[in-house]
């Protein structure tokens, strides 16, 4: 494991998983049984896989393959529990804008994932060891993640800021087994408090444009800022204008929503802990956690409190 900051960043999932959850049926498809349509937009085409040669494309765009062995199978597990919810989702329901298909390679909607062409452009030289790797992992755990018989929310983030943080505080839906849960190890990681600014014009371009604020007073008064005893931000306000912190911290280009900021000489500094929503399973939390000797199993039960694997049929 590479203790730096390009093992780790990749992709992250947030609230986008919601729509996927369904319940599950009495009749349940077996696992062999499913094949993965996929909508890509660009193509404006409709292109399908069986569900380990999707596991493997989606694996391999959100997590280093270079990770401990049971990182990547936890990783499988909620890879897997996410195709299963949409595949239950999309079956009761069908969505039109997917021409038929389960998810599209639209990332700001549905999980990131990598075609076998795109896998091999990013890796390059270890496109095939990365494969090797990943699909050990997605065939030894043939699971998905249930909560009271649903498919759970597999939601997961690169790195905390030393806590995950609960569903409720996140995204304002309680889900009772997303709640904050300490992963301390992952301030080990290098380059996890990352500092950025923006300055005076910026910052009122930024507020004027992307929410719509009319600002007056001095610049050090313009932002309003609360946090949480974990140091999530719960609230932003420009003057007196509520701001959504989702997506603040996106129009800012913060790196979480874990930061606070200090205004100086025209300068908005920002300082964040951590990288993505951090609600879920922390990717470097879990593979320090497989470094000392826990498994898959562990690790999911860790960062999912009350939820059980269930093995799906061959």
């Amino acid at each position: 494991m590479k203790d730096n900051i390009r093992s780790i960043i990749v992709m992250t999932v947030c609230i986008a998983f919601i729509p996927c959850m369904a319940f599950l049926r009495t009749s349940e498809p077996r696992s062999a049984d499913i094949t993965v349509k996929i909508y890509l937009t660009k193509e404006n085409k409709v292109i399908e896989m069986s569900i380990d040669e999707y596991l493997v494309g989606a694996v391999l765009a959100q997590i280093p393959p270079d990770l401990n062995d049971e990182t990547l199978k936890a990783q499988a597990v909620l890879a897997r529990t996410y195709i299963y919810s949409c595949y239950l989702s999309e079956a009761d329901s069908p969505t039109p804008a997917l021409h038929g298909a389960l998810i599209s390679d639209d990332d700001r909607i549905y999980q990131s994932f990598f075609t076998e062409e795109q896998a091999e452009k990013y890796y390059g030289d270890g496109y095939d060891a990365a494969r090797r790797r990943v699909m050990g992992a997605v065939r030894s755990t043939p699971y998905i993640l249930t909560y009271n018989g649903e498919p759970a929310v597999a939601a997961f983030h690169s790195a905390s800021s030393g806590y995950t943080e609960s569903a409720l505080t996140a995204w304002g839906q309680d889900i009772p087994y997303l709640q904050a849960v300490e992963s301390s190890r992952d301030r080990e990681l290098e380059g996890a408090e990352t500092h950025m600014t923006i300055d005076e014009d910026e910052m009122r371009t930024l507020l004027s444009e992307q929410f719509g604020v009319q600002l007056h007073g001095a610049p050090g008064e313009w932002l309003t800022v609360e946090a949480n005893e974990r140091g999530y931000v719960t609230s932003v306000k420009a003057n007196d204008t509520d701001i959504d912190v989702r997506q603040f911290v996106s129009a800012a280009g913060l790196a979480s929503p874990c930061f606070t900021y200090t205004y100086k000489d025209g300068v908005f500094g920002f300082t964040a802990h951590g990288f993505g929503h951090l609600v879920g399973m922390s990717q470097y939390g879990a593979d320090r956690m497989a470094e000392d000797g826990s498994s898959f199993k562990d690790i999911l039960e860790y960062y999912f409190k009350g939820c059980t694997l269930k093995e799906m049929t061959p």
